[in-house]
């Protein structure tokens, strides 16, 4: 539209040039009368003024002419920048996506897991803590309640509830999870329960055990759901108190809740994974 109105704005401002030019010269012509000629010079001035005029509505047309085709240009670059920058953060999200895919190929491939189907999340509960998950795969997959749900990092959780298509987990995270756990350097045996909190507590450890902030905690296999040597976290808190039969630890879990985003389902194990 703005194309058509500066075409047919050039047009106009063409022939009003064009006939007033024709008209001047016409009024000075050499062959003319003396009234001709008189009138021929007393216009000069007006010829003058006329064309200064013409020359400077023809400058402001031009003008126009260039800053509305600009406009129109820097609309169709700013378009073209709009949709390169969706691609690119397309493409960065594919390159993520890529590396996060290859860690959990990694880790399938390293383990001594027989059976392990990757799901994606597509749910999560109203908890600020992320209690539970919800996954792409059900029973039609393979999934049964109690399958042990897990990353290239460790222990996600467990599944509590199975559909046709999707399946809720439980996550380590949540108050009715209890997964037992042997302290690696030492293979001191620990209770990994749930508090509602993003720090699980460590139970059952006696007072004089050697432990200390940083030990690394893997699944012991005992409790009948997770293979053996799975990490579930380290260590982030113990203190020995004085009175007290046990000793106060957290766990720091090996995953992060917030952000996940695919996941493993263990449908059957030759026994563990190494450590």
């Amino acid at each position: 539209m703005q194309g058509l109105f500066t075409k047919r704005l050039s047009l106009i401002a063409g022939g009003l040039l064009l006939l007033l030019s024709v008209g001047l010269l016409t009024s000075g012509r050499e062959g003319a009368g003396p009234e001709n000629r008189s009138a021929g010079f007393v216009g000069l001035p007006l010829q003058g003024v006329a064309s200064g005029a013409g020359r400077l509505f023809g400058g402001f047309v031009n003008r126009f002419i260039f800053f509305a085709d600009a406009g129109e240009e820097v609309q169709k670059l700013r378009a073209e920048v709009d949709s390169l920058r969706f691609e690119l953060l397309k493409t960065e999200e594919y390159r993520f996506e890529n590396e996060r895919l290859k860690s959990l190929l990694g880790f399938k491939e390293a383990s001594f897991l027989d059976k392990m189907i990757p799901a994606r999340v597509i749910g999560r509960s109203a908890s600020a803590w992320y209690r539970t998950i919800v996954l792409d795969r059900g029973s039609l997959d393979g999934v049964k309640s109690g399958s042990p749900v897990v990353t290239s990092y460790g222990v996600v959780g467990r599944v509590y509830d199975v559909g046709e298509s999707a399946s809720r987990v439980l996550l380590l995270t949540d108050a009715s999870s209890a997964v037992d756990g042997l302290l690696q350097r030492n293979r001191g045996q620990v209770l990994v329960e749930g508090d509602m909190t993003p720090n699980p507590r460590l139970l059952y450890i006696t007072r004089g055990t050697d432990i200390e902030e940083g030990d690394k905690i893997v699944t012991s296999g005992l409790d009948g759901i997770f293979p053996k040597g799975v990490v579930l976290g380290h260590v982030g808190e113990a203190r020995d108190e004085p009175g007290e039969m046990f000793v106060k630890a957290v766990l720091e879990p090996a995953v992060d809740f917030a952000r996940l985003e695919e996941v493993f389902i263990i449908t059957g194990t030759y026994g563990g994974v190494p450590e």
